[in-house]
């Protein structure tokens, strides 16, 4: 009797401590999500932040706060959200410092993104409304879906890098050219020769530029594929 008391026992302390493990587990993603909210709201009410990174801001609150409702492929779906609101952060973290607007083909992959959140969202609306048996019956669907909406995710996220890198590299181009401009003018050279060195300062920046992007293409195929 004794040992069978003991049996019990240590049975009964197991699973008391299995139960507290996942309570702490499910209060540390709790509270990452609320940090991860908070950090998103502050994003939203930056004056720096351009209106398609408040819009994503505001899309990605959005599926945080419905992945939490859903039960079909919960923990996918929660995940999924989570990559979403990161994917923001990541931006602003990248944007934010920009001391003038985003150029063009940034600002155009970050609506793309925001756009792709906005599909997801209509995804989850489609979810929480199922039924218990659809939910069993299209478990497996479901969860290719979210793996399907991940890799995009991925893919428009690697376009923007591309995108940002691209642009940032234009920029400072652009600069140098305004320096060496500035630079010849000041020379005493004649209007033809200053026009001849700038013609040949201009295309070896060029030639750097293109030489940059093919490096970016051939180091990483896999966002040379995400581009369309």
């Amino acid at each position: 009797m004794p040992s069978n008391t003991r049996r019990i026992r240590s049975t009964l302390t197991s699973d008391a401590s299995a139960a507290m493990r996942q309570v702490l587990s499910n209060r540390s993603a709790l509270d990452a999500v609320r940090a991860m909210k908070v950090a998103l709201k502050a994003i939203q009410a930056s004056a720096d932040a351009c209106p398609p990174l408040k819009s994503g801001v505001s899309a990605a609150l959005v599926l945080l706060d419905m992945s939490e409702r859903i039960k079909s492929n919960k923990a996918e779906c929660e995940h999924l959200a989570e990559r979403a609101a990161q994917i923001v952060q990541d931006i602003w973290r990248q944007t934010k410092d920009f001391s003038i607007e985003l150029p063009a083909e940034v600002e155009r992959s970050v609506v793309e993104i925001e756009t792709l959140f906005r599909k997801i969202e209509n995804f989850f609306n489609g979810l929480e409304k199922e039924k218990i048996w659809q939910r069993l019956a299209r478990q497996d669907r479901h969860k290719s879906q979210v793996e399907e909406y991940g890799r995009l995710l991925d893919e428009a996220m690697s376009l923007f890098s591309i995108n940002l890198q691209f642009a940032i590299h234009r920029l400072h181009t652009e600069a140098d050219e305004k320096r060496h401009a500035a630079v010849l003018s000041a020379s005493q050279m004649s209007d033809a020769e200053r026009l001849q060195r700038l013609t040949r300062i201009q295309a070896d920046i060029r030639v750097g530029m293109h030489a940059a992007l093919g490096i970016i293409f051939f180091l990483d195929p896999t966002e040379r594929h995400g581009i369309t």
